[in-house]
């Protein structure tokens, strides 16, 4: 996961102080962006934290202020930060109620922290989880590796896939019986897979699929050539 907007504002080097929005603290922060139009949406993907130092945004009109922060919201950025000491002294007061109106984190930059540090310390911690993702990876491996090889195999590989995955396994054999479950009522699913199953069986070996709801996701993989 990216880090939050929490973690960015915890960090202490930065002295950013957040002025609205704790109900967004927990939002993703997938990027660093800075603009200073009114309207950056046709440049943005969604999960920014955007850094700006409202040259362009008058303090005394809380319309234009809260259009604004409507844009944002819309646009799905995951934070605002104000960069104080340049166009404004401080951060304007109707952009703070405009923020909390709308949910949208907003966070103070102060004069002494370029925005070119909030960037390298979001790519830092982005480069962090990266690496932890793929420490995870290996490790999951190397562990079923060592299951595949124990006198249970298949069933301590199942095992350890449910624990890795933080939820249930199943392996079904050639006619789409459950061969292994874990945990054992996890074998329950299997009906409702049947279909799904049959189909990925009629594109070869190599075919997979994804299957989502609200309870959750099911990842369905083919194990061996036959």
């Amino acid at each position: 996961m990216p880090p939050s907007v929490r973690t960015v504002t915890d960090l202490p080097h930065l002295g950013l102080r957040r002025l609205a929005g704790p109900e967004g603290r927990d939002r993703p922060v997938r990027w660093v962006a800075v603009s200073e139009l009114e309207d950056p949406r046709p440049y943005l993907e969604g999960g920014e934290l955007l850094l700006t130092t409202g040259m362009r945004l008058p303090a005394d009109d809380p319309r234009v202020l809260d259009a604004y922060v409507t844009r944002l919201v819309e646009a799905g950025v995951s934070a605002l930060g104000v960069g104080v000491g340049l166009t404004h002294p401080t951060c304007p007061p109707a952009l703070v109620d405009a923020a909390a109106a709308h949910g949208l984190t907003l966070i103070e930059i102060p004069d002494r922290t370029a925005f070119i540090a909030v960037s390298k310390a979001v790519s830092a911690l982005l480069g962090a989880e990266e690496y932890e993702g793929i420490r995870r990876a290996f490790e999951a491996q190397r562990d079923l590796t060592r299951a595949a090889l124990a006198p249970d195999g298949p069933a301590a590989v199942i095992a350890r896939v449910a624990k890795h995955v933080g939820g249930w396994a199943l392996l079904l054999d050639g006619a789409g019986a459950v061969a292994e479950a874990t945990p054992a009522a996890a074998a329950e699913h299997a009906q409702a897979l049947e279909s799904e199953v049959r189909t990925l069986q009629g594109r070869g070996p190599l075919a997979s699929s994804s299957l989502g709801d609200s309870s959750g996701q099911v990842s369905i993989q083919p194990i061996g050539a036959r």
